[in-house]
């Protein structure tokens, strides 16, 4: 099952968001997110958080139409966003898109880019996603299919990463190694309609981007 995550964060409501509803069997709401998928008057099943970034109003809105409401505590130890994610997970989703996970604070751009490791150890499939980045990480193999104006980064999610190969990108990597705090992964070029990565040790993200 596909179940579509949206955050509080920067959103964009493009044909990407649009592609990924239609891909979705399940959305939660990491609690302001609501607001995004209510002005776009596209139902919730769940919204979860401490509902400091959404107004009771909403809310009771949601409710009457039937939307599962969990609320928090605001002093907790979790995220509402990784709350969100094991509402997900819990529900059964097997892949896991998040959307509204990047915006001006950087401290909560990171962490939910630290959540991918959670999701990868729970054995799910995820991606954090916006109109103009597809981010992934991976801990074996992946195929990504080209997209026009779109370049692929390749960046080190553990101190090192080993036995990196590729395909279908103009400069391939065999048997190479990466470390963190080196750029060598990033901008690469699709020379295939569809470009693949593995690795043989740690982690590595796997980001698609265009300007």
């Amino acid at each position: 099952m596909n179940a579509l995550i949206v955050g509080n964060g920067h959103f964009e409501p493009g044909d990407t968001f649009l592609e990924t509803v239609k891909l979705s069997d399940f959305i939660v709401c990491a609690d302001g997110g609501a607001r995004h998928l209510y002005n776009l008057r596209i139902k919730p099943d769940v919204v979860v958080g401490d509902f400091d970034s959404i107004d009771a109003d909403l809310l009771e809105e949601y409710k009457k139409t039937g939307v599962e409401i969990i609320k928090y505590p605001v002093q907790k130890d979790l995220t509402d966003m990784e709350l969100a994610i094991e509402c997900a997970a819990g529900r059964g989703a097997s892949r896991i898109f998040i959307m509204g996970a990047f915006g001006t604070r950087i401290d909560h751009t990171l962490s939910n880019l630290h959540l991918l490791h959670r999701i990868l150890d729970s054995g799910l499939e995820a991606a954090l996603i916006d109109e103009n980045n597809t981010v992934y990480l991976i801990k074996d193999k992946i195929k990504i299919k080209r997209k026009e104006n779109y370049k692929l980064s390749l960046i080190p999610a553990t101190l090192i990463v080993e036995g990196i190969y590729t395909g279908g990108l103009a400069y391939p990597l065999a048997d190479a190694s990466m470390s963190m705090g080196t750029t060598i992964g990033i901008s690469n070029e699709f020379t295939s309609d569809e470009a693949w990565v593995s690795i043989r040790k740690g982690r590595l993200y796997v980001v698609v981007s265009k300007d």
